[in-house]
This record gives structure tokens, sequence and C-alpha cells, in this order.
């Protein structure tokens, strides 16, 4: 692994002549061979003709083969061999963490390349955003034709350029709009079947905080609001979520659309062919719960249990919170999961911000008066989180604020760098207070309900974390 505009590869090589026989008259060539995102016809580059590699790295970001070519002039027979090379960035890879400093946006990285990690800060200080109050969300979403990265903030939001995260002015998410809105506030974005689309299914759907848009394969703008059911006038608000599978990338089935109707408390299922143009609300076979609540929106999460499962978390009119969960999400259906739909009792949960739903186990987590409990779904049982570090003494969060828990979605899943295995772990951002005293803690989570849970990597010197999303690759 190199970086580009940074390294120097530098490479000596032993040559064994087996071609004796020959003059001893070599010719040598250098040559890059792009292994993907290949432009064009530009996917061979020479860099060198010496013996001695000595190339400063300015090849486009990708893997490469690396030949060397040694020609005899006299027996004009070539001996060729080759390694392998990837060439990055230091934004490339790694945790983007998302921080309020000031009430304002802050983006910070911590790159990883192999083993290695290199703390990047303030990678927007030196762009004139005009979106930066209120930071809210970084959002990844990997599609067949590019990688997207979203900033969502109070005010707006804007697409960070993929590779470097720089910004400019074309990359505001309006512009991705067929008619602007008055108000055009972005809550929440995904990518639905970014690779194995059958042509008519949307690439992604957007929220805002007073609409909801589909942008259909093949379309370069957001198409006319679908936050309607055919035969009512008003339009309505959605919950700042989107309820789908979470297959990722590799996955091929056709998932569907579960949005929450804030206005009238209810669930509604998007229409998703491209002549649609609203929502409806679903027949349920073997319903288990009402698709209209009339309950108050708190959270979801979308997770792979079972494949995939997803879970919301409603507040009835007394205060209590109940869970909802849908399963099956495939082929633009879904099921109710009868196991899953009941009252939630546990300590203090009617007065929880925060929460986490595990990304394969059927573990609640929820933060009240700064203690994180985790709750098992499945089992109706609850405990307190004490995070052991590495001395195996407990970590003390007293002084400070946390500020998420989440799980970190891995879109490439089991084939992506990091393979599953960091899904597993619960991501917690908190804060000490003053300049630079923000903290982030991944913590592995045992299987068993009553293991042990321990310190996996902190980091520090952030501002007030907000969120935190993986830079990932393939």
């Amino acid at each position: 692994t190199v970086f580009k505009n940074t390294d120097t590869l530098k490479v000596v090589p032993e040559l064994k002549h087996t071609l004796a026989a020959g003059s001893g008259k070599y010719e040598y060539t250098w040559v890059a061979v792009a292994k993907e995102n290949k432009t064009g016809n530009e996917f061979e580059y020479e860099i060198g003709k010496e013996k001695n590699l000595n190339y400063f790295i300015d090849l486009p970001l990708g893997k490469y083969a690396v030949y060397l070519n040694v020609l005899d002039q006299e027996t004009e027979v070539t001996w060729r061999q080759h390694f392998d090379m990837e060439v990055i960035i230091q934004t490339t890879e790694g945790w983007l963490v998302l921080c309020d400093e000031k009430g304002e946006v802050r983006l910070d990285m911590i790159s990883k390349y192999g083993n290695q990690e290199l703390m990047i800060r303030n990678l927007l200080d030196d762009y004139a955003l005009p979106n930066k109050k209120g930071p809210k969300s970084i959002v990844l979403n990997i599609t067949g034709s590019g990688d997207k990265i979203i900033l969502m903030t109070e005010t707006g939001a804007c697409y960070l350029d993929p590779e470097s995260l720089a910004w400019e002015e074309a990359f505001d998410l309006k512009y991705d709009m067929g008619k602007i809105p008055g108000v055009f506030v972005p809550t929440a974005m995904i990518c639905l079947d970014p690779m194995y689309g059958s042509g008519t299914y949307p690439c992604s759907v957007l929220l805002t905080t007073t609409e909801v848009y589909c942008k259909t394969s093949g379309r370069i703008i957001y198409e006319l609001p679908r936050n309607n059911v055919a035969g009512e006038e008003k339009t309505f608000k959605v919950a700042p979520f989107i309820i789908t599978s979470a297959d990722g990338v590799w996955g091929y089935y056709e998932p569907p659309v579960i949005l929450y109707d804030t206005d009238n408390r209810r669930f509604v299922q998007l229409g998703l062919a491209w002549n649609e143009t609203s929502c409806r609300i679903p027949p349920v076979a073997n319903e288990v719960f009402p698709m209209v609540t009339g309950k108050e929106f708190v959270y979801a999460a979308n997770t792979r249990h079972d494949g995939n499962s997803s879970y919301v978390i409603l507040r009835d009119d007394t205060g209590k919170l109940w869970l909802h969960g849908f399963g099956n999400l495939w082929y633009n259906s879904f099921s109710q999961l009868s196991n899953y739909y009941y009252r939630i009792d546990a300590p203090d949960i009617e007065r929880a911000e925060l929460f986490a739903v595990h990304m394969h186990y059927r573990y609640l987590f929820y933060v009240v008066d700064n203690m994180i409990y985790l709750y098992d779904m499945a089992y109706k049982e609850w405990r307190k989180l004490d995070i052991l570090d590495g001395d195996g003494e407990k970590i003390d969060l007293s002084g400070e604020e946390i500020t998420f828990i989440k799980f970190n979605w891995f879109q490439y899943g089991e084939y992506g760098r990091l393979g599953l295995d960091m899904e597993y772990r619960l991501i917690i951002g908190s804060d000490k207070g003053g300049e630079n005293g923000g903290m982030i803690r991944i913590v592995d989570i045992p299987e068993r309900m009553n293991g042990k849970v321990t310190l996996y990597k902190e980091y520090s010197g952030f501002a007030k974390p907000v969120d935190i999303v993986y830079r990932e690759r393939y």
C-alpha cells in the first residue's frame, strides 16, 4: 500500500540471469496495470525505464499489478515478474467522525491503512460550507455507479468527494432535486439494491423534514414527492428513518421501504415502481399489530437478524414504549414478527433518548442518566453495561456525557476488508467537555447476556461526537 503524491516506490530487483546466453544488453520497462476503476482505455501506466525503479506515486487511486519486463535485445526474449500494489490517499479508508464544535460541523477521520492508523483533524476547515450549523449525521451509500458520502445538518445536506472528502458548491444535495423546494432539510437517505437491481427499482430514497423522494435507476434527479396516500388529500411528514433490508451491496432481493407517518401515526409502504407516485397502507397477512398504531415514533434499526429484520420503538399515550418487529424484508414485501411486538419493561427506558440494536444479536441498548443498559429482546432480560479496560478495571463514564451509541452497518458485509467482525462491536461517543474533550470507544459485546464487555479501542481529542461511519472498501 502506497500513498498518492506522498510516497516514492523504490524497487531494486535481483535478477537471476537465465538469459545468460544472450548479449547481456537488456531493456527494462516497469508498467502498472489497473485491476479496477479503469477509466476508458487508461489502465496501463509506464512508470519506469531503468533497472532500479524510483517512482514518485502519481497514479489514479486503486489496485494495480506492477510488472517488470526485461527484454534481451539480442534474443528478443522477455522475462516478466510482477507484484501487487494499492494506491491510496490518507482518506481512502477509516472512521469518519462527525463532531459538533461550538454548534457547527467538524469532521475528523481515523484513517486506516493496513494495520496502521492515522488521526486526521478538521477535514472541512478550508471549506465554506453553507450548512455548517447543527451537525446531525454522516451517511455512506455504496452504489454500483460510485460511492456517496453525505453530510446532514439541521439546515441542509451535501455530498463530499468520495476519495478526498473535499467539498464544492455543486455538491449541495439540493442540486439533485428536479425542483428545489422552499424548505429542504434532508434527514435520511439510502441506496436500494445498488448493484443487482431490476432496472425499474429506485436507486435511492431521500427523506426530508417535509417530503419523501425517490431517484429511479438511470435518473439523475429526485422526482416529485411521494409522501401521500392515494385517495387522501393531505400529505404527511415521516420519521427520519428508512425501514428496509440490511442485506447491503451484495443483496439482490428487492427490499420494501416502510416509513412512519408521524402526522397520522401509522406505518406506510413506499411505492417503488417507476410509475408509482405515492405510499400506501399495505394489507398484512397474519397481522400482529395494526399498521395504524396511534403511537409516537421513538427509534428504529435495520439488522441482519434471520437474514434481515427491523425493529421500531413507539411511545403510547401513557408514555410506555412498544417494540414492533418486521421480518422477511424482500421482494417488496414483509411480515410482522409476533415475538417482537410487546411493551418493553426495562428500567427507566421511557426516559431514554439514545438507542442502538445489535446487528446480529437480539440486544437493545439504551442510555439513561449516562448509564448504558442492555435489554435482551428475545428473553426480555436486562443488565447494566459495565465496560472493562485492558486491565479488567471498570471504565468510569461519570465525568462524560454519552452523545451517541450505535452499531456500524458494513455494506460490503463479509466481502469487505474488515469482514463482519466490527459489526459485533458497540460504538460509544462521549464528551468530557472543554476543547477537544470528545471520545470514541469501541467495545466488544459478548454473545452471552452475562458475558464480559471489554474495550476494543479508544480514541480521544475530538469535539463533541455526533455520529460515526466507517468509510469501507472492498
